[in-house]
C-alpha cells in the first residue's frame, strides 16, 4: 500500500502486475522510457535502432515480470538497465561494429543565452565539445560507467548489478579511473596558451 498522494514504487507496481493488474506495466514504461533511451543512445545504438531496442527491452521485462523477486532487494529499475545492456551488447556483437560517438547533452546543459555574456557562451560551448569528443574516445566500458553514474537514482550497488561487477569497490575504482582518463583526454584537447 502507498500513502495517499504518493506514487507507488516500481516494486509495488510489479507486485500488482504479477497479481494480474497487467495494464499497470504502462506506468513502468512511462516512468523509465526516457532514461533508458538516453542510456541506450549513449551505448552507441544508432538512432534508427533506438525504438527497436527499447521495445525489446520493455517486451522482455514484461514477459519475464513474474520471475522478478520484489523481495530480493534489487530495484526494478536496475533490472531494466541490465536487460537493456544485454540487448545492446548482443546487437553490437551481431553487427560486429564499434559504437558510434556518444553525446551526453543532458549531462552538461547548454548555455543560457539570456544570462551569460557572448564570450562565456563560446568558451562554455568549446569546453562541452571537448568533453563530448573525449567521451567518444573512451572505451565502451568507461563510457558506460560514466553514463550510469550520471543517473542520480542508481546507487553503486545497482551499477555493480547492471555491469556485472564483482563489488562496489570495483565500481568506484572503475569510475575513478574512467573519470581520470576522461579528464586527461579533455586536458590534452585544450588549446595551447601562447607564450608571452
Amino acid at each position: 500500500m502507498t500513502r495517499a498522494g504518493t506514487a507507488p514504487s516500481d516494486e509495488e507496481i510489479v507486485r500488482r502486475v504479477q497479481a494480474g493488474e497487467e495494464p499497470l506495466f504502462s506506468v513502468i514504461f512511462e516512468r523509465h522510457y526516457g532514461r533508458l533511451e538516453r542510456f541506450v543512445r549513449y551505448q552507441g545504438v544508432p538512432e534508427g535502432d533506438l525504438e527497436d531496442v527499447l521495445a525489446e527491452t520493455f517486451s522482455r521485462a514484461f514477459a519475464r515480470i513474474r520471475s522478478f523477486n520484489t523481495e530480493s532487494g534489487t530495484r526494478y529499475v536496475s533490472y531494466l538497465y541490465a536487460i537493456a545492456r544485454n540487448i545492446v551488447t548482443d546487437r553490437l556483437r551481431e553487427r560486429g561494429r564499434a559504437p558510434d560517438a556518444i553525446h551526453l547533452e543532458e549531462a552538461w546543459a547548454e548555455p543560457d543565452l539570456d544570462s551569460e555574456a557572448p564570450v562565456e557562451i563560446v568558451m562554455r560551448r568549446e569546453e562541452m565539445e571537448r568533453i563530448r569528443e573525449a567521451l567518444a574516445r573512451l572505451n565502451p566500458s568507461d563510457r558506460e560507467i560514466i553514463t550510469l553514474s550520471y543517473d542520480r537514482e542508481l546507487s553503486c550497488r545497482e551499477i555493480m548489478e547492471v555491469m556485472g561487477k564483482p563489488s562496489i569497490t570495483s565500481v568506484t575504482t572503475h569510475l575513478y579511473k574512467a573519470m581520470k582518463r576522461l579528464r586527461e583526454l579533455v586536458l590534452k584537447s585544450e588549446p595551447a596558451v601562447p607564450a608571452r
